[in-house]
């Protein structure tokens, strides 16, 4: 009596699945730690793919500020420093909201080391009738000058 035996080959998972998984949680853990240790960074990698929508509205509001602002300067409202902190402020919240660089708190020479010429250019405008005693500046210029670049920005 003759007898053969066919042996079945050793069943092998197939390496695919688990190299996908592996790839999904480096994912999982690269996020986590963006998360939990650089959530700046975080917020502006995801800002940044929402931000553009948001620049024509942003624009309409900071120039009717303006506009109001230039309102109060012609019928005597409010003086010329007080204006002048008034417009640093609104094209700071402005610039921050366009582009999500946070130039509320910085200084003017912080201000040109972040490659914004036209920020730069405003920020030197602004700061001797700002801060200065006795010397008032041009606020209706300024105020004009800040609406052009907020009408040009991109």
């Amino acid at each position: 009596m003759d007898i053969s035996y066919e042996l079945q080959e050793p069943f092998v998972y197939s390496w695919d699945l688990a190299r996908i998984l592996i790839v999904i949680l480096v994912i999982l853990i690269i996020s986590f730690v963006l998360i939990m240790f650089a959530p700046t960074l975080y917020k502006k990698f995801f800002s940044k793919l929402f931000r553009k929508t948001q620049v024509p509205s942003l624009k309409t509001r900071y120039i009717k500020k303006l506009e109001k602002l230039l309102y109060l300067i012609n019928t005597n409202s409010i003086n010329s420093k007080t204006a002048y902190t008034r417009l640093s402020l609104y094209i700071r919240e402005f610039i921050k909201k366009a582009t999500g660089v946070n130039v509320l708190s910085l200084s003017k020479e912080e201000i040109k080391d972040l490659g914004m010429p036209e920020l730069s250019e405003l920020m030197e405008e602004y700061y001797p009738p700002e801060f200065s005693r006795n010397q008032d500046g041009n606020i209706i210029g300024s105020i004009e000058r800040s609406i052009e670049v907020i009408r040009r920005w991109k």
